[in-house]
């Protein structure tokens, strides 16, 4: 089968690979759609991931061959791939380890990811897509699970104005998940004009342009003057941070839902005083996962201007496309079509 595999730092080359053979307790997806993560990209830029890993972890795809002792799928299901519950004698990788770093753990070489034609997976991984839920729609189920996550954990309350900081797949997910838990405003910042423009076909209320107007400032103003309860940052950009603490109220939260991989301004001096809080919330759990899906299910989410005719690619893009997410302007989702 072909598969994108890493071959260095800032280097995919499309290889044929075997094709995994399921064990008795796997299920064989062949992918349809794959989605290009912003930590997939963040590994391809800084050489997080091991040379001969296949990346790619926002995929559907249908369940072509079951093992033996699989009980809850059959061939033609159609699956995400991932949100399950693990048996109890499975601990997820991320949680075992007190100090860990997604800059600093790497991805096993013998890993097959989703940027392949097929992906074989323990039965409890995957879930089920409900049915009226589109195949568009479905490939953002691990993202949407980022974003019920960090909704969940926050200080987040119905009736809240809340802000979102960067209008990517994260960003965009969250501010309607915030409207589908509740909120009376959500205010989007974002620089890039096509993720603006999603912002607003999605239902932002208020799209701001942190270049052209100072983003703090309009916060307080549209507030009325003490500023808002919760901010999620979902930009991870040089000065969200620091403006996220700042538009906060007093005893405010700042919820970090993006991973800066470079510094970023901090400058306690002018938020300290009011006491507000930081937090942040990383991956999900099932719960987010089947959260995400039933919200699909109910017409709470939309993929409409997220994914787009422009936003589907080939394995000869796979290259040129994560090169162009390092500094995302066009595209606010790039999916690979294997």
């Amino acid at each position: 089968m072909k598969a994108a595999v890493i071959r260095g730092t800032q280097n995919i080359e499309i290889e044929d690979i075997p094709t995994p053979v399921p064990r008795p307790n796997q299920v064989l997806v062949r992918i349809k759609f794959s989605a290009l993560c912003g930590s997939d990209v963040h590994r391809f830029q800084y050489g997080m991931a091991n040379d001969g890993s296949v990346l790619g972890h926002e995929y559907i795809g249908e369940v072509v061959q079951v093992g033996k002792d699989v009980k809850r799928f059959k061939e033609g299901d159609r699956v995400v791939g991932g949100g399950g519950t693990p048996p109890g004698d499975i601990v997820l990788p991320t949680y075992p380890n007190d100090r860990y770093s997604a800059r600093t753990v790497g991805i096993e070489t013998t890993r097959i990811g989703g940027f392949a034609e097929y992906v074989a997976m323990d039965e409890w991984r995957p879930l089920l897509i409900p049915n009226g839920v589109s195949d568009e729609l479905a490939v953002l189920a691990e993202p949407t699970s980022i974003a019920v996550h960090a909704v969940r954990t926050s200080n987040f309350k119905i009736g809240d104005t809340a802000v979102v900081l960067g209008a990517g797949p994260i960003g965009l997910l969250t501010m309607q998940v915030l409207k589908a838990a509740g909120a009376s405003s959500v205010i989007v910042s974002e620089p890039a004009f096509a993720r603006a423009e999603s912002a607003r076909i999605l239902g932002a209320d208020v799209v701001l342009n942190p270049v052209a107007e100072d983003v703090v400032e309009r916060v307080l103003e549209l507030s009325g003057g003490p500023g808002v309860p919760v901010a999620f940052d979902a930009a991870a950009a040089k000065p969200t941070f620091q403006q996220g603490m700042e538009m906060v109220w007093r005893g405010g939260q700042l919820l970090v839902v993006s991973m800066a991989w470079e510094d970023v301004d901090l400058r306690t001096v002018d938020w300290i005083g009011r006491e507000v809080e930081m937090k942040a919330a990383y991956g999900s759990q099932p719960i987010d996962w089947q959260t995400g899906l039933n919200l699909m299910s109910r017409g709470q989410l939309s993929s409409e201007s997220m994914i787009t005719p422009e936003s589907f690619i080939s394995w000869d893009d796979m290259q040129s496309s994560m090169e162009r997410l390092i500094k995302p302007e066009e595209h606010v989702q790039m999916v690979l079509v294997p």
